[in-house]
């Protein structure tokens, strides 16, 4: 049996009727004991005598290795996929392609690539999705694709949550029957809706940002002509644009398998499956071209550059030679960079790279690429300096959004329960650091209540807390205002943890507050707005690294106050603070006239 199905393959290769045909045929070789199915599915096509139909399936088997369902261990599509659930897929896109408006101007090119394939990324393999999504997700224009798809996304509601970005990618069943997941799986679920209803879309994707530590998937939709409409990844409305970071690179999940120069067995994940196509020209990012200006002795290898995260540098870029294309600048045409947080300094950093068994070989010094220079960051070991480090990573402007917040709330203190006789404590006028703060407190008069009240608005605290003039805490029963005192959340306010918080709108004046029991003398009050916990915490211990051909450590160390300072800095270095005792926020900056500036 074996020997005649190699023999067919042979005969079929030697004759091919389509550009896909010899490759499909020669796939098989890959199915192992799957190979069964793969052969019947490109038999029953070629048999129908329909040539479309046949070159599509030769498309699909062509480009079917490396195509895979992420779970514990890989599930690859070439050694479990049946052939009735490639017949029924194929048949309900061609069915698509003559009832679908949308179709009629896209090419057959388009189509096998953007409506015929069975799965979109790295999800549960599922094929009801092409039918269930037509009833699930109905678009509100037959005729303007870019009004379709907008009301579509408009549907697909997902609960994301950043609980959920460790987890494996969910199936389709899985995402409309729960109603939650990462951003990742949105994506997912919208190219779905937007392909069943014969919409060409992609998922595509920021693998990490240049800025902060993780990344992010939006879908665009294809227009005829190749460019693209991007959508939001979210059906709720938003002033943010889908870009809101700075940008290293921007890739579109394939089905079509990638040229490549060669075959290369050693690749960093991004690159492994062959499936990425650099899209970054086709959105509003600045980008402008990179070369290693470094003399590499090994012409061979393939170069990379990377984006700094905690865990080790990531490679977003890959050339065979050391010239590199499209390379992000942090630019956005969408949004200005200084909207994202402070002290940001101009452009990305990479690190040029080469990948040996998984793992970097720095090939020259970190870079920082922006519109109008690459710069190397060369480290100067010869000269030192002291640096004040008060952050471990960039402050957002949504962090100081919270802050302002408590602007004009007031602290008060009473002797009766309806603070009747409230006298003010403390009133803030200026914005408040988004992290711990302590105040003193003037009078002498002692107090049983102490609350913070703000006027009618949006009421936002992460902590509250009372302390005796030796700094002890003073402790209280913790009370609040009618409106919000059955709320389970409010205790978030007395949790000594910063990163919880209570924050609600409303109409009407909202505080919550202290019942010390009997009146006590209150030398300070602690406060602080919702905030990331990222500002430097006296009670944790940090260690201090500088770049050089890999990250050399400065030593560790407890922090004087609000600020850990370190003496014998090399400077014009990259620097890097890490927090010993939590958290996992940390980004690489410059020290540059008494500032931290951020990458």
């Amino acid at each position: 049996m074996q020997t005649k199905l190699l023999l067919f393959i042979i005969v079929m290769c030697s004759c091919a009727s389509n550009k896909y045909e010899r490759k499909a045929w020669e796939t098989l070789e890959n199915s192992d004991a799957n190979k069964v199915e793969l052969t019947n599915f490109l038999k029953y096509y070629k048999a129908a005598g329909d040539n479309e139909k046949y070159e599509a399936a030769c498309y699909l088997v062509s480009n079917m290795l490396g195509k895979h369902t992420t779970d514990q261990d890989l599930i690859y599509d070439i050694k479990v996929i049946k052939a009735d659930s490639l017949v029924w897929s194929l048949e309900r896109s061609f069915a698509l392609r003559e009832e679908s408006k949308f179709l009629k101007d896209y090419s057959f090119d388009q189509f096998i690539e953007y409506i015929l394939p069975y799965r979109i990324a790295d999800e549960p393999l599922e094929f009801y999705w092409k039918e269930d999504c037509r009833k699930r997700y109905i678009p509100n224009s037959d005729t303007d694709i870019i009004a379709a798809a907008k009301s579509i996304n408009e549907q697909v509601k997902l609960e994301l949550s950043p609980d959920n970005y460790g987890d494996l990618p969910k199936s389709y069943s899985f995402l409309t029957y729960n109603g939650y997941g990462k951003c990742n799986d949105r994506s997912t679920l919208l190219v779905m809706a937007l392909r069943a209803n014969g919409i060409p879309a992609a998922y595509e994707f920021v693998p990490y940002w240049g800025s902060s530590n993780n990344g992010h998937s939006f879908v665009s939709v294809i227009l005829p002509d190749g460019k693209i409409y991007p959508l939001q990844n979210t059906n709720k409305i938003t002033n943010d644009s889908y870009i809101s970071r700075k940008t290293p690179k921007i890739y579109r999940r394939m089905y079509k398998l990638q040229l490549r120069e060669e075959a290369i067995v050693d690749l960093p994940e991004l690159f492994k499956y062959n499936d990425i196509a650099d899209v970054t020209e086709l959105h509003g990012i600045g980008s402008r071209d990179v070369q290693i200006s470094r003399n590499l002795t090994d012409k061979t290898s393939v170069y990379y550059l990377s984006v700094f995260s905690p865990a080790g540098w990531i490679p977003l870029a890959a050339s065979s030679s050391t010239n590199f294309s499209y390379v992000g600048t942090g630019t956005n045409t969408m949004q200005d960079k200084t909207k994202e947080a402070l002290d940001l300094g101009d452009g990305i950093v990479y690190l040029p790279i080469q990948w040996t068994n998984d793992d970097i070989i720095p090939v020259g010094a970190p870079l920082i690429v922006s519109d109008h220079s690459v710069v190397a960051i060369s480290t100067d070991s010869s000269q030192s300096e002291r640096v004040v480090l008060k952050r471990k990573y960039p402050l957002n402007l949504r962090i100081v959004d919270f802050a302002k917040l408590m602007v004009m709330g007031i602290f008060e203190g009473a002797n009766k329960a309806d603070f009747s006789d409230a006298e003010n404590l403390y009133t803030i006028t200026d914005i408040p650091k988004s992290k711990m703060q302590v105040i003193e407190i003037s009078t002498e008069k002692s107090f049983r209540y102490v609350r913070y009240i703000r006027p009618k608005g949006t009421f936002s605290i992460a902590e509250f807390s009372l302390y005796h003039s030796n700094g002890e805490p003073l402790p209280f029963l913790p009370i609040a205002c009618e409106a919000i005192r059955e709320d389970p959340t409010m205790v978030n306010v007395f949790d000594r943890n910063p990163l919880t918080y209570y924050q609600v709108a409303g109409g009407v004046d909202m505080w919550v507050g202290a019942d010390l029991g009997k009146p006590v003398k209150i030398s300070k009050i602690g406060f602080a707005p919702r905030n990331d916990d990222n500002a430097v915490v006296s009670t944790d211990t940090y260690e201090l690294f500088y770049w050089q051909d890999g990250w050399i450590s400065l030593g560790k160390k407890q922090p004087d106050g609000d600020s850990v300072v370190y003496d014998n800095v090399p400077i014009k270095a990259l620097l890097w603070l890490r927090d010993l005792t939590k958290g996992r926020e940390e980004r690489p900056f410059t020290y540059e006239n008494g500032k931290q500036i951020w990458w």
